[in-house]
């Protein structure tokens, strides 16, 4: 037990500060969205820009295969985008003086965790085990996590933006 803590202690600790701080952004607008609030369009499409961001970075900067990550890693964001917009095919929406408002919901903040969770593993996977970057199957694996992961964001977008022309007009 005392070297899985060492263990933990020394991924936390190694970890940069400004993960934490995406973090700590991430999990404030994750509460945020369990209140009704207005839709902004703009706001909604931050979190898959820094997801996106983040996992083209690490695919363009580290991979040994950063062609045949990209050619899975597109397809996997509109999987991901498609079960998006599934799950959030219940959010309702409604219209109060004549702005876009969403009712809120502990999904937004669930999908924010897993998809921070995976890619921290992630990443942490590829700090202990560098090797792991020149592998093709892992550079696939990747693809596919990061890529589907991404993808529920966009589905949300998607869902807003059809709240939107729907009842806004």
């Amino acid at each position: 037990m005392a070297i899985i803590l060492d263990i933990l202690a020394q991924i936390i600790g190694r970890t940069p500060f400004w993960v934490w701080i995406v973090l700590f952004i991430l999990i404030k607008r994750g509460i945020k969205l369990s209140q009704d609030n207005s839709v902004s369009l703009k706001r909604t499409v931050i979190m898959p820009f820094i997801f996106i961001c983040w996992g083209l970075d690490r695919v363009l900067e580290s991979f040994k295969y950063p062609l045949l990550t990209l050619i899975l890693y597109v397809p996997m964001i509109l999987v991901g985008a498609f079960f998006g917009y599934l799950l959030y095919r219940k959010r309702k929406y409604y219209v109060k003086d004549n702005i876009l408002f969403q009712e809120g919901s502990w999904l937004p903040l669930t999908i924010i965790l897993i998809n921070f969770s995976f890619k921290y593993i992630l990443n942490v996977y590829m700090s202990v085990n560098t090797e792991s970057m020149g592998m093709l199957n892992f550079n696939l694996i990747y693809a596919i996590i990061s890529g589907a992961t991404v993808g529920l964001f966009l589905g949300s977008l998607f869902k807003a933006y059809r709240a939107k022309q729907l009842l806004v007009g």
